[in-house]
């Protein structure tokens, strides 16, 4: 729900498996409970999070055993659902972000229709992005297409060429070069994408990847991020007088339903000299 809307605020916790696309569940319950994007939650740090990132899409379920989950119960229903659009994630990202966000389905009925998942569906034609979200002055360069965003979560098909790498052998994988660019480009959108004006200057701090697996370059790829930053930092006087801001971005690149790569970006942002 956007701030200032007239509708009453909905909690977290839902009465039905069918009230939303992804469906928070204790884990003792998953065998239980039928549904198309069930996502296993410990304990409340864990919903909060989840919930942050899926923001109007989720909601927690715990059906009649409530009483058994009394701290997720309270949380749930004391809490408006997850950080809405328009407001920060003010803490440190979890220890286990990548796992967290791993639970979230790539391919799901928000995304649906939106983005290529398979080679057959990569058959249509890719819309790249504006290249100013991603600071390129040539569409060429850019290297994300079919923008989605699934609450909080900024999904983006990925583009494994371009004319500014070239290496010196033909490869059956993408090159690591190349993946850490779409990291990169997929961390700056997505803060444009929450608020970030275009004539500011970003500044990246800190990038630590992790990669698990080959990523091929004939098969559709994912690029996913969740920024930290959200659009009140950036309302006067804050476009004004130039403020810096810091932030975090979780980046992760999924293929055929695995993640491949995954890892942390850290930047500041300023307002540029005129």
């Amino acid at each position: 729900m956007e701030p200032g809307s007239s509708q009453p605020e909905r909690r977290v916790r839902v009465e039905s498996p069918e009230a939303v696309a992804f469906l928070l569940v204790p884990e003792s319950l998953l065998p239980e409970v039928e549904h198309p994007c069930l996502i296993p939650v410990k304990d409340v740090e864990e919903a909060e999070f989840l919930a942050a990132v899926l923001q109007e899409h989720c909601g927690l379920y715990l059906g009649t055993r409530a009483a058994e989950f009394r701290e997720l119960a309270e949380w749930a229903d004391a809490t408006p659902l997850g950080v809405r659009v328009g407001g920060p994630w003010r803490k440190d990202p979890p220890e286990n972000i990548s796992e967290l966000l791993a639970r979230v389905p790539v391919r799901n009925a928000v995304s649906e229709g939106r983005q290529a998942f398979s080679e057959e569906e990569q058959s249509r034609p890719l819309e790249r992005i504006d290249a100013g979200l991603v600071h390129k002055r040539d569409p060429a360069n850019v290297l994300l297409a079919n923008a989605c965003r699934v609450g909080a979560l900024q999904q983006f098909n990925a583009v494994t060429e371009s004319p500014e790498f070239h290496f010196d052998h033909p490869s059956e994988h993408v090159q690591g070069m190349l993946l850490t660019e779409l990291a990169r480009q997929a961390s700056i959108a997505t803060i444009h994408a929450v608020g970030l004006p275009r004539d500011w200057a970003l500044i990246m701090t800190r990038l630590s990847l992790e990669f698990r697996h080959f990523v091929r370059n004939d098969v559709p790829v994912i690029i996913r991020t969740f920024v930290s930053f959200r659009l009140p930092e950036w309302a006067e006087p804050v476009r004004s007088v130039g403020r810096r801001g810091r932030m975090w971005i979780a980046v992760q690149g999924w293929q055929q339903d695995i993640c491949c790569f995954s890892g942390l970006l850290g930047a500041h942002s300023a307002k540029a000299a005129s």
